[in-house]
């Protein structure tokens, strides 16, 4: 090896051309697609960690509104027999001059019930003459007849409740009904 092509090192020994070390080009290169890798993987972490917050946070809001939805029921559940007894005293039959402020007073606590269930969207249901719906009533009985063109409500037993949510309604109780049916 001539002198002209020895290299020597920091600790002063010579290296021919099979020992050089690379070029400061090269040697930035590879630094910089190493980098580049490490800033891909970095990204594809952040992504993937973002992602999962996203659905974290979509599982928290519906299970919240789940929890939420099952608190209001268990309480509105409790009060429907009393409300029930308030409209029976409201809907008044052979009420005497007497009984009417009486009967009024109870109307007056009845639409205040009704307007606070409302105000948590739990709604009454008195679907007379609606289309029947399965999900938020129960047919106690039913008839047929040609003047039914899909299954009706043709009398309330009872009133149903439901909470509604957006666009979706849960049923607390389902409206207790007589429905026509038509001819088969």
């Amino acid at each position: 090896m001539s002198q002209e092509e020895a290299v020597a090192t920091p600790t002063g020994e010579n290296l021919d051309d099979s020992q050089k070390p690379e070029s400061v080009e090269e040697t930035l290169r590879k630094e910089l697609d190493i980098a580049k890798k490490e800033i891909e993987s970095l990204k594809d972490s952040w992504t993937r960690e973002r992602a999962e917050f996203q659905n974290y946070k979509r599982r928290s809001a519906q299970e919240f509104s789940n929890i939420k939805r099952e608190a209001v029921k268990s309480l509105v559940t409790e009060f429907l027999n009393p409300i029930d007894n308030l409209d029976r005293v409201a809907s008044g039959v052979n009420v005497t001059e007497e009984l009417k402020p009486f009967v009024d007073g109870v109307s007056m606590i009845q639409k205040e019930f009704y307007s606070v269930l409302e105000r948590s969207n739990v709604f009454r249901q008195y679907p007379q003459g609606e289309s029947f719906d399965p999900t938020l009533m129960e047919a106690l009985s039913s008839e047929e007849g040609d003047q039914y063109k899909e299954e009706t409500v043709i009398e309330v037993y009872q009133a149903g409740f439901y909470i509604k949510e957006n666009e979706d309604k849960f049923s607390l109780r389902p409206a207790r009904v007589r429905i026509g049916k038509p001819k088969a």
